[in-house]
């Protein structure tokens, strides 16, 4: 009789901060306060939701100077094979006005 082999997979998510150190992560605010909040929102419905109710929750919580709600993707942005291609131009957009970012695949 052959030996059975057993592997056990974690279905907990692995986090950026617990795999790699802190010096290659951007540098995080101490405080959101006075601070510029972008909601970046991909295609799914939900996300524009979900972004909205936290937008308003940190506003409660932070004296934030602003939050932008950049422009959903109205479809699935698929060219050339490269998902976030169509993405960039807001990306780029929003670094120069935004201190912090946040981004939601909702459905």
């Amino acid at each position: 009789m052959s030996a059975l082999e057993l592997k056990m997979v974690s279905p907990l998510a692995v986090y950026l901060d617990e795999i790699t150190s802190a010096s290659n992560l951007a540098p995080r605010p101490s405080t959101l306060d006075g601070k510029v909040l972008g909601l970046l929102p991909n295609w799914r419905p939900s996300a524009i939701h979900i972004l909205k109710s936290l937008g308003e929750l940190l506003q409660e919580r932070y004296k934030l100077k602003a939050v932008e709600m950049a422009q959903p993707m109205r479809e699935l942005p698929l060219r050339a094979g490269k998902l976030l291609d169509p993405m960039q131009e807001q990306l780029d957009s929003m670094v120069g006005r935004v201190d912090v970012a946040l981004v939601a695949s909702g459905d």
